[in-house]
């Protein structure tokens, strides 16, 4: 008997409305009633709500079913149709063959075919191809449907803008009480010279609130429902509010947007002055004016509240890196400002520069040593095994032989069949899957030998030009070497200093020994690398404690 394992799903949240999924479930149990001399359900695995693009091993209950496949759970996988594994043809055709992989049977309720016949899989991929066109087709259909839509200046979905509801017939209008908060901003930042914090301070002070806490703006469902200064700059630099929406800058299939006519809250004068007030603060801004360029970007994150460090440019002072937890609007607005320290940033730099130089200089020390681990693993894999394990799949294959003709020579009978065959088919499968098991894992060794000869010719190319690298160069070299660096801070002779924790993304970090003002303390950290990130090896973290005035900022 066959044990079944029921495959639905469904794709919009309309059709989750409508309970479609319901009506296929139905559909496969009428149809298991019907053949329940030879069919038993297994289980059921429901995909609702996902979308026919997204890979089958991506979703929820398709990667399930699959990993009862690979234990040999079930035998069979019943469909309504066979789009349900994939709108498009190589969706569905990578679905399929992950499952024939396990010896897993197809069945469709409405499409008949047979996939070990080379008829049943051309149906098969004709089947697939007509699901791919009729899904282009309604693509189609609805983009062209949009577009006289929207040329018709009809809003079609998406977060409405502060100042506008959409009326019955779908079209923008205005919601005056939000158009006099927008007024209030253009006025406020055009005439009284408020800068966009300070604005965004004024309308939490009035209690005013944002579309987050009237329930339109999805994209800050989980932000707490205050006005930001980001809040503040979008809705100024919006042509929407002059009368013009641009539609489609977001899609991406739409080559060209739609400009269109909307309702006009702000007057073209008042809102140009808007523009040129703020293309004059950029221009006066001192943060704005940049200095120098920040070799650390985005590798520095803060101890203490997790947030990134940002590179802060004076033309009197030092450049140093600073949490963003520091910014002056979590402090005004949210009430919130992390007291972790600022970091010199011409110290923090030339430390971890040197340390990476000096792991280009002796980079075939470290090399060797990644080779000598991946020779190790490359011993491990087991080619042996698997020849082992295919022997035995043939020894399968001849006691089911040995079966069938025990059965046409009526020595046993239909029921004593299935039974032996499900047997012999249950043992195959726990074969199959640790055979797959063993070649993933040998491909996971292969590429690993791979990322070596890369990084070796990386820093073999870092190596001959050492003397002449370009800030390029050592940015891309520190990005390449170093992992993560994190800051702390720790008392030091009664003063709070700031303490640099970095991961290298190598075996072995010597210490450095000649950086003036910075004192570097080796401290081993075990971390175990994968294959998908560039973490070869065992990680050697050094803690870099700044304790000189000359390399300590104090805010």
């Amino acid at each position: 008997m066959k044990k079944i394992a029921l495959y639905c799903r469904v794709s919009s949240d309309d059709q989750k409305e409508r309970e479609t999924i319901e009506n296929q479930i139905d559909i496969l149990h009428t149809y298991l009633e019907m053949h329940c001399d030879n069919m038993e359900m297994f289980n059921e695995y429901l995909d609702d709500g996902i979308s026919g693009t997204v890979e089958f091993i991506e979703r929820p209950a398709g990667a399930k079913l699959i990993k009862d496949a690979a234990a040999g759970l079930f035998d069979t996988v019943l469909v309504w149709k066979v789009d349900r594994f994939g709108r498009d043809t190589l969706s569905g055709l990578k679905a399929v063959e992950l499952l024939r992989k396990y010896t897993i049977e197809i069945l469709s309720v409405t499409e008949p075919f047979d996939l070990n016949t080379p008829t049943g899989r051309f149906q098969f991929i004709t089947y697939l191809n007509m699901a791919e066109l009729e899904r282009n087709n309604i693509l189609d259909r609805m983009y062209l449907g949009a577009t006289r839509a929207a040329k018709k200046g009809k809003w079609l979905g998406g977060i409405v803008p502060y100042g506008y509801t959409v009326n019955k017939e779908g079209f923008l209008e205005i919601n005056e009480d939000e158009a006099n908060i927008i007024k209030k901003i253009f006025n406020l930042y055009v005439n009284e010279k408020l800068s966009t914090i300070n604005i965004a301070i004024v309308l939490n002070n009035l209690n005013i609130s944002t579309s987050c806490g009237s329930g339109k703006g999805k994209r800050t469902k989980n932000i707490s429902c205050k006005w930001r200064s980001g809040t503040i700059q979008r809705i100024l630099s919006s042509s929407t509010y002059k009368g013009v929406h641009e539609y489609g800058k977001r899609a991406t299939r739409r080559k060209e947007t739609i400009i269109r006519k909307v309702p006009q809250i702000i007057d073209n004068e008042t809102w140009n002055k808007a523009q040129i007030v703020k293309k004059e603060n950029v221009i006066l801004s001192m943060r704005n004016a940049k200095v120098r360029d920040y070799l650390l970007r985005g590798l520095i994150k803060c101890g203490k509240c997790g947030k990134n460090y940002y590179g802060i440019s004076y033309k009197q002072r030092n450049s140093v890196y600073a949490c963003s937890g520091k910014r002056g609007e979590n402090k005004k607005i949210m009430n919130i400002q992390c007291k972790n320290l600022n970091v010199n940033a011409d110290c923090i730099e030339h430390s971890v520069l040197v340390d990476c130089l000096e792991i280009v200089k002796n980079y075939h020390n470290y090399i060797d040593k990644l080779k000598e681990k991946s020779n190790n693993h490359i011993e491990q894999k087991n080619t042996t095994q698997i020849s082992n394990l295919n022997s035995e799949l043939d020894n399968i294959k001849n006691e089911k032989n040995n079966i069938l003709k025990l059965y046409r020579k009526g020595v046993i009978n239909d029921a004593e069949l299935d039974e032996q065959l499900l047997d012999i088919k249950k043992e195959e499968n726990k074969f199959i899957a640790l055979i797959n098991i063993i070649k993933e894992k040998n491909k996971y060794i292969d590429n690993e030998n791979k990322l070596i000869v890369s990084m070796e010719n990386k820093l073999e190319y870092y190596n001959k030009k050492i003397d002449n690298l370009s800030f390029k160069d050592k940015y891309d070299l520190i990005h390449l070497l170093v992992k993560e660096i994190i800051i702390g801070t720790e008392i030091d002779h009664g003063e709070e200093v700031s303490v640099w924790n970095a991961t290298y993304n190598l075996l072995k970090m010597p210490p450095s020994s000649d950086i003036v003002n910075v004192k570097l303390i080796p401290q081993t950290l075990v971390h175990v690398g994968t294959m998908v990130h560039l973490v070869l090896a065992i990680a050697l973290t050094t803690l870099g404690k700044i304790i000189f005035p000359s390399c300590q900022d104090h805010f």
